[in-house]
Parts: C-alpha cells; sequence; structure tokens
C-alpha cells in the first residue's frame, strides 16, 4: 500500500499527487516531480557502467556469485598494484630529486 502525498511542481507551480517514485511526472507539464532525484540516479548508473566497462576483468550480471567475488577482486589488486607502484615511482622520483639538490 503506497502513500499518496501533494507536492508542488517544480515547473509550473501545480499540486500534483505523488507516490514518491523517483520518476513521476506531472499530469499538467509532463516534468518530472523530483528532477534533481532523476538526475541523481542517472548519474550513478551511467558511472557504474563506466566503472565496470574500466575494469580489467568486467564483470557480467549473469555471472555466478562466486565468479562476480573473484573477478571484483581481480580488478582491485590490479588497481591497487597499479597504484601502488605509481606511488613508490612518485617516492623514487622525490628522493633523486632532494639527493641532487643536496649534492649540487
Amino acid at each position: 500500500m503506497s502513500q499518496v502525498s501533494e507536492v508542488k511542481c517544480l515547473s509550473c507551480g501545480e499540486w500534483s499527487k505523488s507516490t514518491g517514485k523517483m520518476d513521476e511526472t506531472c499530469p499538467h507539464c509532463h516534468q518530472y516531480l523530483n528532477p534533481e532525484r532523476v538526475h541523481y540516479t542517472e548519474t550513478n548508473r551511467i558511472n557504474a557502467e563506466l566503472n565496470k566497462k574500466n575494469s580489467y576483468l568486467v564483470i557480467n550480471d549473469q555471472d555466478d556469485p562466486l565468479v562476480q567475488m573473484f573477478k571484483g577482486f581481480v580488478n582491485w589488486l590490479r588497481w591497487t598494484t597499479f597504484y601502488g607502484i605509481s606511488v613508490m615511482f612518485f617516492i623514487i622520483a622525490i628522493i633523486v630529486i632532494l639527493f641532487g639538490l643536496a649534492f649540487l
């Protein structure tokens, strides 16, 4: 059982019945009653798709849960190694620069 409340439309200013659904539209002007929430959800969906595509091993929805966990771990391990090595190179570069300035 969903509760119905009245919400004032941000576009036309008319009061409309709302059940709290994300993609609910105004019956008068057909604009979203809560456009920020729609934008936030759409942005999160797009970011999730991009993260999924940028992974080393693509995690598919039809994969077994154990396989999904393994792929997630391998992706995490890959990115952790990448950033760890990058930090090490950065530290080595700083040390070389400091020694170069000290013995100049």
